[in-house]
């Protein structure tokens, strides 16, 4: 009975549509979430991708770095930042995904799970930022190779100039940004403001008993 309660106060709530409305336990405790907030509640895989491919372009950039201190190099402070960039980028998921505690987040209450949710998407779309940044290094870096294997081994000028190289690098990442903000952010901003509105509807209705 309480069950039937629980659906028929959701069947009411506008915000959401049919197909996309979670279905809740009686008791609150455990939920399973249908669209919008699967989306949200799976991003754990694409965490994990992430920090899996973000870990290797460290150790890369840590064996490059490392050749450049033993032999000498012109990309040393490039690829100094670039360490520090990626370190971060793997830190911030890795606290991310320790946050988030998949394994016991079903195990919340529905206004606890909806803020965690919230919190888990609102610094997920912040990352896109950070990935805007490293997009631009490695595009940097990849048209140098393209160039430099095209060219016999000769490197553009414009990437042998401190103060062009570090304009390039900008002018990248906030491509990258705009090119995100167009292409992949409204989506995780959508799912983000269902969440909300969601938490903000079950907040302002009376629960039924």
């Amino acid at each position: 009975m309480e069950l039937k309660n629980l659906q028929e106060s959701w069947d009411s709530f506008p915000e959401v549509s049919m197909e996309e409305r979670p279905v809740l336990s009686s008791d609150l405790e455990q939920i399973v979430v249908r669209n919008p907030l699967s989306d949200a509640f799976y991003l754990k895989n694409k965490i994990l991708f992430r920090i899996i491919i973000g870990s290797l372009l460290l150790l890369y950039n840590i064996y490059h770095l490392r050749a450049l201190y033993r032999y000498g190099g012109p990309d040393m402070d490039q690829q100094v930042l670039l360490f520090f960039l990626l370190a971060y980028f793997v830190y911030f998921h890795i606290r991310l995904l320790l946050f988030a505690d998949y394994p016991t987040l079903l195990g919340l209450q529905l206004i606890p799970f909806l803020q965690k949710i919230e919190t888990i998407m609102d610094k997920y779309i912040f990352s896109f930022g950070i990935l805007s940044v490293l997009s631009g290094f490695y595009t940097l870096m990849l048209f140098g190779k393209v160039f430099y294997f095209s060219r016999g081994g000769s490197s553009p000028v414009l990437l042998e100039n401190g103060v062009y190289k570090w304009l390039i690098i900008i002018f990248l990442s906030v491509s990258f940004y705009i090119l995100f903000l167009h292409t992949l952010i409204p989506k995780y901003k959508k799912l983000l403001e269902a969440v909300r509105k969601y938490k903000v509807g079950i907040g302002a209705r009376p629960q039924k008993k």
